[in-house]
């Protein structure tokens, strides 16, 4: 019995209270602007019959935005389809049942063909059939006004309201044309233990089910994805940068000369040293790459000499070369908290072909450093226990 009260029970809904309010407030003010607009050229008691179905479009514009039956195309498409058909139907089949059968029938099949799927575009195809006799009398030119001017008011709202509300975009398509000109500066460095699903993947998947899913495929991946990087957090643990940074770090500072601060790299073994001031707050950061940079073009002198000369300070009051740290530091810098999780730190290293993260704190006093020795140290103990 209580699988079977189950059945009936919807499962667990995620989205958060506000994100519900707000998507009743956008349904709210767009049939509002629907009804004032529709009002100024039609008689009030036909009014329920043409906005009935916008409402339900509402649902799926303000509600469901990021899904493939509330996108530009399936809106506008479906109700103009529907319409079209159910006039059609209306002036050949004098039977009305008859005729709205087959109206919503074919409105369906017509939608799903013409990839233009949209639940409310049936009950327009079904006002059609049985609505007032003004609405009859208007056959196709309904489909012009006050049709089409409903679709660009709703429509030209959507576009607006799912654009400037937090973690929204509409249409759906709109995220797919950012993440791939992220992806297109990244792909040639593209993490590879990062387990992602293309579209390609998705579109076999859903052609293997032949059936119609709700959500798109960017959707789907990016679902699918957030839930792969999950599963690996749940499965290492939870181990944040605290647990496996170096928090003996050697530093200088802004007026330290280049000789001393190679002297530390060699002393140490280390392949940068971070930049700080007297409270030790992260100013830059140099490392070996930086000097090596500076002494990159080949001359008759070998590397070692030219980088020795580098390194060696200018005699005199004038000079045409970095002399301290801070000439020579970096200063546009990518760090780290020690409260993030060590997954985090993959794609910044792999992406980003760096080998050494500050840890600083929220005031940018460094409190320890990172390096991909420091991950596999962590992995290594996690393979361990």
């Amino acid at each position: 019995m209580k699988s079977l009260l189950q059945l009936f029970i919807p499962p667990a809904n995620t989205t958060s209270l506000t994100e519900k309010l707000i998507s009743g407030l956008a349904g709210f003010l767009g049939i509002a602007l629907v009804i004032l607009i529709s009002q100024l050229f039609l008689p009030r008691e036909d009014m329920p019959w043409i906005v009935a179905s916008m409402g339900a479009s509402a649902v799926l514009l303000f509600a469901v935005p990021f899904g493939p039956l509330s996108q530009p195309w399936s809106f506008v498409g479906g109700h103009l389809i529907s319409a079209f058909i159910g006039i059609t139907v209306a002036k050949i089949i004098p039977d009305i049942v008859i005729a709205s059968a087959l109206a919503v029938g074919l409105a369906i099949s017509l939608m799903y063909i013409s990839s233009c799927l949209h639940p409310p575009g049936a009950a327009t195809a079904l006002v059609m059939v049985v609505g007032s006799p003004m609405i009859l009398e208007m056959g196709y030119h309904f489909l012009i006004f006050p049709l089409a001017i409903n679709l660009v008011v709703m429509l030209g709202f959507a576009l607006f309201i799912n654009n400037i509300l937090p973690r929204r975009y509409y249409p759906n398509t709109l995220k797919a044309y950012r993440d791939k000109q992220q992806t297109h500066k990244t792909e040639k460095n593209k993490h590879p233990m990062t387990l992602s699903v293309s579209r390609e993947d998705i579109k076999y998947a859903l052609k293997e089910m032949d059936a119609y899913i709700d959500v798109s495929n960017e959707n789907l991946s990016h679902i699918f994805n957030l839930s792969a990087t999950h599963a690996r957090r749940k499965k290492m643990g939870e181990i944040y940068v605290k647990d496996i940074m170096t928090t003996d770090v050697i530093t200088a500072e802004y007026g330290d000369t280049l000789e001393s601060i190679w002297e530390l790299m060699a002393k140490h073994k280390i392949r940068s040293i971070p930049i700080t001031d007297r409270l030790n707050r992260l100013e830059g950061i140099v490392t070996i790459a930086d000097f090596l940079n500076q002494v990159k073009v080949p001359t008759k002198e070998r590397l070692k000499e030219r980088l020795e000369s580098f390194i060696k300070p200018t005699k005199g009051t004038t000079t045409d070369k970095p002399e301290y740290a801070g000439h020579l530091m970096k200063t546009k810098l990518i760090t780290i908290s020690p409260e993030q999780h060590i997954l985090d730190l993959f794609p910044i290293f792999y992406e980003k072909g760096i080998h050494h993260l500050p840890v600083v704190r929220e005031d940018k006093q460094l409190v320890g450093i990172i390096t991909p020795k420091n991950l596999l140290l962590a992995l290594h103990a996690d393979l361990q226990t």
